[in-house]
């Protein structure tokens, strides 16, 4: 034991002779000991450059004009029974029609959006019986189906596409023109829903869960505005200026 003790004696007597040689040296030679310090601001200045350079050119850029308070707000607690999961992309594009004076594109509502395509239609009379309810309880539906009706669609794809195919095409203002408020304000909301937001205003809740896609599934500390895509930013920036409400 006593010579193990010796023994870590005289390793810390040579790291302490060698510490006084460097000590010595420094002291004898103010020019090495400047190029050490500059080496070592030089080498941090380099590594810090690096790693903005770095961030900066692998950063996607995206512009998003969508203020917290003119999005939809999030519910705390929420779930929903019987809903599916869904594909927020559209199954195609429906050829242009009129609404009013406006020529507007939106999904085929001949086809139904996500995994509602492959189901039966038992299946989807079924969906549709259990969430169309919700509808009651929301003001927004009157102006939903007023649009629906001018377009000619009625039954059970008013619960099964998306008004608009935000997801692939990119709107602008005059695709919008003539819409009702409530409606422009569903569109923007029917945004963040396909991404399976919640909602704690009640009477977007309502109305999204009469809707058979729709799948609340992202709580408030879950959900980030970057999920969205290039076109669904675009989107966003210009329904957020239509919205009124």
């Amino acid at each position: 034991m006593e010579e193990v003790r010796e023994r870590l004696l005289d390793v810390r007597d040579w790291f302490l002779d060698r510490f006084d040689d460097i000590r010595d040296f420094l002291a004898d030679n103010p020019n090495v000991r400047r190029w050490i310090v500059e080496g070592c601001i030089c080498l941090a200045v380099g590594i810090l450059a690096g790693v903005i350079t770095f961030n900066v050119l692998n950063h996607e850029k995206k512009t998003l004009a969508v203020k917290e308070e003119n999005a939809a707000t999030p519910v705390q607690e929420q779930t929903a029974e019987g809903s599916e999961d869904i594909s927020a992309a559209s199954s195609g594009e429906a050829p242009a029609q009129d609404y009013g004076d406006v020529v507007i594109e939106v999904v085929d509502p001949g086809e139904y959006v996500g995994d509602i395509a492959n189901w039966s239609q038992a299946e989807i009379d079924a969906a549709v019986s259990e969430r169309s309810n919700s509808l009651n309880d929301t003001s927004y539906w009157p102006a939903v189906e007023s649009y629906w009706a001018s377009r000619g669609v009625s039954g059970n794809a008013r619960f099964c596409t998306y008004l608009f195919d935000t997801s692939n095409k990119v709107y602008s203002a005059e695709d919008f023109a003539g819409l009702s408020p409530e409606v422009i304000h569903v569109v923007k909301n029917e945004m963040y829903a396909r991404h399976g937001y919640s909602f704690r205003d009640a009477n977007l809740m309502n109305y999204f869960m009469g809707q058979i896609w729709y799948s609340p599934s992202v709580m408030p500390a879950d959900f980030s505005e970057e999920i969205f895509t290039e076109t669904e930013v675009k989107n966003l920036d210009l329904l957020n200026s239509l919205d009124k409400m």
